[in-house]
């Protein structure tokens, strides 16, 4: 699909287009021959066998928005990239993780057993470790899935702010059209919290039904011929719940599917376009990054981000320093971080008859998981894989990682992320 027949279907839905806004273009076909010469597909693009090659690439598979990093700039002109200073270095290969065969260095844990590819270290504005491996660097994007859930999040508490969105009001106050779905008597509230109990029929170790995945051109256009309007064409095939609306967490991709096309409706912006506007360039990014959609312009608002980890750090560092930017610009409203750190009843009940309190303490509030690992409290955004950015207020410090962990919602990589790598490095950090 054109670009420019992309910007008539946003103006005939409403929705504004800009001098700002960010560009939409279609799969890479160049970079799509050159990968089936390998025998990685659109297809078969995000399997286990393909991640380490393909996640660094995900956005070149599906149609997808171009977030430029340096448009719009801050108050005081164009902003700069943020420059870290240099910290006292953390020797990745003198801290040591108990394995199941002994105790091995970090550097190794990581290569290994989690397949980690990238990962930055900041401790307060000083960068204390970076790594990159898989044939990546500093400027390398790489799919982020899940903690792009947190950004969605971030860009409705930016609508809240500016008097444009109301999370207790019902969800079809601003979809209408969900009125027979099992969103009917959902608050927006409640839908950022995943706490609708949606009955959905998925495959083991996925949180998602996959015709929910064809709906987002995952694979490529022929779920645009079953799915012309994209995953507005999925959503109505959701309409039972399991458990009474908002008394129980559980973890559904598709939640953060409406929550964006709510934050659309109640902006009359397209998500890409916000993010652009409202963060990329706000943050200090050093990188454009990319934005993964369906065919109808619509972005992927559960999982389609591909991001440098040394600017996902950046994004750790600013929401550590209340939601302001390095030149003291605010980006993310300070209530909308409190609020998700202190939790309420509400989430903190949820959570308790979810799967993961099985695993660790906390609470998921507007697509942020807070976790008490190991004496730590930590603010979490998670992808399924092991991309991950955890910020510790204690001691300022921010870990972003990514990497292609091959099997998705394991209990064994959630224990090894934070009941051992996180809190590791989180040691070592207050030790310096």
């Amino acid at each position: 699909m054109k670009k420019n027949l992309i910007a008539m279907t946003l103006l005939g839905l409403g929705l504004s287009l800009t001098a700002s806004a960010a560009t939409f273009q279609a799969p890479d076909q160049a970079f799509i021959k050159k990968a089936a010469q390998m025998n990685v597909t659109q297809e078969n693009w995000d399997s286990a066998e393909n991640a380490a090659s393909s996640f660094p690439y995900a956005y070149k598979f599906t149609h997808h928005y171009r977030i430029s990093y340096g448009l719009l700039g801050g108050k005081s002109g164009v902003l700069m990239s943020e420059q870290f200073k240099s910290g006292i270095p953390l020797d990745f290969n003198s801290i040591t993780i108990a394995a199941m065969d002994g105790d091995m260095p970090l550097n190794s844990f990581l290569r290994d057993r989690l397949k980690n590819h990238t990962m930055v270290v900041l401790k307060g504005d000083q960068l204390v470790h970076e790594h990159y491996w898989n044939g990546m660097n500093e400027h390398s994007t790489h799919l982020d899935m899940s903690v792009t859930k947190s950004f969605t999040a971030m860009l409705a508490g930016i609508a809240v702010a500016e008097g444009k969105l109301d999370m207790s009001k019902p969800v079809t106050f601003y979809l209408p059209e969900l009125k027979n779905t099992a969103w009917k008597e959902a608050t927006v509230q409640e839908v950022a919290d995943m706490r609708t109990s949606l009955k959905i029929t998925t495959s083991p170790h996925k949180s998602w039904d996959e015709r929910m995945t064809s709906s987002q051109g995952w694979h490529g256009d022929k779920g645009a011929v079953a799915y012309p309007n994209g995953i507005a064409d999925y959503i109505p095939f959701v309409t039972d719940i399991i458990e009474p609306m908002g008394t129980t967490y559980t973890y559904q991709c598709i939640n953060t599917e409406v929550l964006g096309k709510v934050v659309e409706s109640a902006t009359g912006e397209n998500l890409a376009n916000l993010l652009e506007e409202k963060i990329w360039t706000r943050i200090g990014a050093e990188n454009d990054a990319f934005y993964m959609s369906d065919a109808t312009g619509f972005p992927v608002a559960s999982g389609g981000l591909n991001i440098a980890t040394k600017d996902l750090a950046r994004v750790g560092r600013m929401l550590l320093n209340d939601g302001k930017n390095y030149i003291g610009e605010q980006v993310i409203p300070k209530a909308f971080i409190d609020n998700i750190w202190a939790g309420n009843d509400k989430v903190k009940d949820a959570w308790k008859k979810s799967k993961e309190a099985k695993l660790m303490n906390g609470w998921y509030k507007d697509q942020f998981r807070v976790l008490e690992v190991s004496g730590h409290t930590i603010l979490a955004m998670v992808g399924i894989h092991g991309q991950v950015v955890a910020m510790d207020k204690a001691s300022g410090t921010v870990i972003a990682m990514n990497g292609g962990y091959p099997q998705t919602e394991t209990p064994r990589m959630a224990n090894m992320l934070f009941n051992k790598v996180i809190p590791a490095i989180l040691d070592a950090t207050a030790k310096q």
